[in-house]
């Protein structure tokens, strides 16, 4: 089955590039998702009480989401396929000190799960698809097409938006791409490969 790509986002180095354009280039000393939330205007309070892998998602997603027509599927028929190479691993760093210190923090426990980022996506923009979180040693554009098809061939999907998003000390390494089973933009793993290897 061949796959489409709509629309594609990549997130590293402190810039932001949407189908292969740049797209925001940090020149504040703010922290940089900060910083690209305030520059894109949005409105969502609850962004700030995030993780930052959580935020990282929750941007790309935002920003390849609000670019792909989804208005074009049901709101059951758009899944998620999210991965990364660390899962929480910061953020479970983060709360295991605030348990040494005797005092847990019930905001940081929420996020010790990879899959609560997908679940911020999903509340966000109302997606009642199908979603996972896969962990994996590196950028699997393989896998992640392969589950694609999955979805399609079961009719478990009308679009995926599938997502890799590594966050660590401070570097975010994040790649959205919207894919579809009908389309003009074929994709393949190679081909996606090499858009997530470019900046």
């Amino acid at each position: 089955m061949s796959l489409f790509l709509r629309t594609y986002c990549r997130i590293s180095h402190k810039e932001v590039h949407l189908n292969g354009e740049l797209f925001y280039q940090q020149v504040d000393d703010e922290p940089f998702l900060k910083s690209l939330y305030r520059h894109l205007g949005l409105s969502y309070p609850k962004f700030f009480k995030m993780d930052e892998m959580s935020q990282l998602g929750f941007i790309g997603s935002e920003m390849t989401l609000l670019r792909s027509g989804t208005e074009d599927h049901a709101d059951d028929g758009i899944a998620l396929v999210f991965s990364n190479r660390s899962s929480s691993l910061a953020t479970d760093g983060r709360y295991y000190e605030t348990l040494r210190s005797g005092v847990p923090s019930p905001s940081l426990f929420v996020y010790t799960l990879p899959n609560v980022e997908v679940g911020e996506v999903c509340i966000r923009h109302r997606l009642y698809g199908e979603n996972n979180f896969f962990i994996t040693e590196r950028f699997n554009a393989e896998l992640l097409l392969d589950h694609c098809r999955s979805l399609f061939d079961d009719n478990a999907a009308q679009a995926v938006l599938i997502a890799w998003t590594e966050v660590e000390n401070g570097n975010h390494d994040g790649f959205f791409a919207f894919i579809t089973p009908t389309g003009t933009d074929e994709v393949t793993a190679g081909s996606l490969t090499d858009l997530y290897l470019r900046r």
